[in-house]
Formats: C-alpha cells, structure tokens, sequence
C-alpha cells in the first residue's frame, strides 16, 4: 500500500500532533497536546502509511505586512516533519508540493515559514527574508540619553484582562512592522491559558502602557528568573513580547523593564536587527548581542500579485529574469514598474536586468536583505550594468523587516 496525503479529521488531531513530534525526536505525552493550538483542519496535510501518520505539514492563514504597510494574504507554513523511518522518499518534496497547490488554489500569493534546518526549504523555493536578535544589557548603571517622551501610566494586568487588550493592541502594532503576521485568537488563547496538565497559569507578566488619555498604547509580556546568590538579588529579566503604536512608546517600555527592582540584567528574545533601543543608551555597548538568527523564510508563489502588492524604495523599472524549478509556471521574465506609491507588475520579452531564482526573490521581497549581497554571494547576476545597485535602491525597505511570531 502506497503512502497518501490527505487533511487530518478531528479525530485524528492528536494523532497528528504526536506524529509531528516524532518528527522532531520528542515524544509527546497527553498533556502536551497543545502544540499547533491554531491549526485549521482543512489546511493540515498528514502522510498516512496505512493508519500510521508517518509525515504532516499544516499552514495558518495569515496576514503579512509588506513594504508601503499592505496586508497580504499569506499561508503560514508549519509543522512540517518526517518520521525517521520514512526520510529518503520523496515525501517532504510530494506534502510542500501539494501544499503550495493548496496555497495557489486559495489565492494566496506568498507562503512563510521558520525553518528548523535552514538548508532544507531553498529547494522548494523559499529564501531567507528577516533576522532576529538575542540581547542582555546590564541595568546597574545604564543610563538613557535620550528618555521616552511620553505621559500616561503603566500597569499590570492580570492574564483575564491581559487576553482582553493585548491582542487588539498587537493587531494594530503589527502593521508598523514589515515582515510580522496576524496572530489569531487560538494562538492568544494558548499564551494566555493555564499551562496543560493542570500546572497552574503561566509565570509571565503583561505590563501595558496607557496614554493620558487612558488608551493602551504599548504592551510587553516578561518573566523574571530568580538569582539570590549570596543572598544578593540578581534577577534576570526575560522579554518575551514588547510592541508599541510608536517609537516614544516603545521607548518607554523598555524604560520601565530596566528600572524594575531586583533585576540585575535584562535579556531579550527575537528582537529586530536594527533595534533602536542602542541608540537611547548613553552607553550602547551595553547591550550585548548573544546570537543573531534567521526568522522568517518567504516564498513568492504568485509573482505578479506578490510583487504588485508591495511598494518600492524608488520609482523604476527593474526587469527580472526567474527560475523556479519547484513552480515552473512562475519562471520566465517579469518587469516591475515601482515606486513608492506602488507597482504594476507583468511578463515581458523585454531583456532583463537580473538574473535570480525563487530563493533570491524570497529574501527579496521584505527588502531586509539586498541584491548587491545576494550578488556578491553569487545568487543574483547582473546582465545590465548597474542594475545591482538600482536594484539595492528598489527592493531595500528601513526599518529593516521584522517577525517575533512563532508559529
């Protein structure tokens, strides 16, 4: 009996769920089922041997902020794995094909995902688009130098009224930031809910920032790790979440992070690459960077609606030439006449200025990473000199792209 690929049912959640943490070489007990807690059934994709689910892939609809702040339709790719018995067959290359069928019958242009290996998913298309980076700064003695400029107050919800403000304050913080995605009420759901197997609320504290006018303007989710060695407080404090309506907020927040008492330094999870907060510090070398990350993979599936959507650094005309083995319907040469107001985006005949695959186009697309490095690496080729450089100038957005979601 051949392996099929079919949605999971109800029934078979679980089942699906066990089966992706097989992949991943854990063993998943019941109280530890809510991994994938916003998983839609009709986009699951399990890999039956027999009534063994040997191979899953699920996506999650989202929204994807692009450059010019349109929100795109985007299938966010997750729990992707194959059973150890069963690599070497094909099986990963059949569920990302059919998934990106899926992805294209829905009308979705791009896919997203976060990669557990990154050498796996530039076969199937996608390229490495946002980075992210892990911090500590130590609080005795940092300074500001330039102090957030806002009034208001702070306070700390408890997890009922935290689920009540937080997610529409992040839906609209998200749309500041190229590269982040919705995040739905299951997701929230988990992150506010009492930890499986009856263990009790989660250990994080929300902190809110309320304007004068007594409207919350800025969040940030944090737990604090003990240390009293020595009968000294040391704590550490671990930023999990922080998202504000604009920058003085933002600012403010982590203001408020490094005075809290008792923590000796204060470390930070996923943050973007181009963190400004360095700049508020009197001291910037305070801030460590412990481990710079890729995040977010993207995949144009749909070039001419993808790159349409998406607005430009300069008013252009950049001729791509695209290879796309795993989509061959999407190679050939499309021209992108852009600016910053927007972009008509067609085939042509017309000779083209650069020459990419799908990976290329992907690490593209948010603006976070540039022609001229992908071409210096040898995976963007100029045929129209200084088409690089117009390039670097065309597709690169600032503030660089961004995504703290997991998923």
């Amino acid at each position: 009996m051949g392996i099929t690929l079919r949605p999971a049912d109800e029934h078979q959640l679980a089942q699906f769920r066990r089966a992706t943490a097989v992949a991943f070489g854990t063993i998943a007990g019941d109280d530890e089922l809510d991994w994938g807690a916003s998983l839609e059934l009709d986009r699951t994709l399990a890999a039956f041997d027999g009534d063994a689910i040997v191979g899953t892939a699920a996506a999650l609809s989202f929204e994807l902020t692009v450059p010019g702040g349109a929100l795109v339709p985007t299938a966010g790719v997750t729990m992707v794995g194959v059973h150890p018995t069963h690599r070497r067959r094909g099986l990963l290359a059949r569920m990302m094909e059919q998934q990106l069928a899926d992805v294209t019958e829905r009308g979705e242009p791009l896919a997203v995902l976060t990669a557990s290996e990154a050498a796996i998913y530039g076969r199937f298309g996608y390229g490495l688009a946002t980075f992210s980076t892990f911090w500590a700064l130590r609080t005795e003695g940092t300074e500001f130098v330039r102090p957030a400029a806002v009034t208001g107050r702070f306070r700390l919800l408890e997890a009922t009224e935290a689920a009540t403000v937080v997610p529409a304050l992040y839906d609209a913080a998200r749309k500041r930031h190229v590269g982040e995605v919705t995040r739905s009420g299951a997701w929230w759901g988990h992150i506010f809910s009492e930890r499986s197997g009856g263990k009790g609320p989660r250990r994080v504290f929300t902190a809110v920032h309320e304007s004068a006018d007594g409207d919350a303007d800025g969040f940030a989710r944090y737990r604090v790790k003990d240390d009293w060695s020595g009968g000294i407080a040391a704590n550490t404090l671990e930023v999990l979440d922080l998202y504000a309506l604009d920058d003085e907020v933002e600012a403010a927040l982590w203001q408020f992070l490094v005075e809290i008492d008792l923590v000796a330094n204060v470390k930070a999870f996923g943050r973007p690459i181009d963190e400004p907060l360095r700049w508020r510090l009197a001291d910037p070398r305070r801030m460590q960077i412990a481990e710079v990350t890729d995040h977010l993979w993207v995949r144009v599936v749909d070039p001419a609606a993808a790159l349409a959507a998406r607005t430009y650094g300069s008013e252009d005309r950049v001729v791509i030439e695209l290879a796309d083995p795993f989509l061959p319907a999407n190679e050939g040469v499309w021209e992108i006449d852009g600016s910053p107001g927007g972009a008509d985006v067609r085939r042509t005949d017309a000779e083209a200025d650069l020459v990419l695959s799908a990976p290329e186009l992907g690490a593209l697309y948010l603006g976070g990473v540039t022609a001229s490095t992908l071409a210096r690496a040898g995976r963007v080729r100029e045929l129209v000199p200084g088409a690089i450089s117009r390039a670097d100038k065309f597709f690169t957005t600032a503030p660089a792209p961004w995504c703290r979601t997991d998923f």
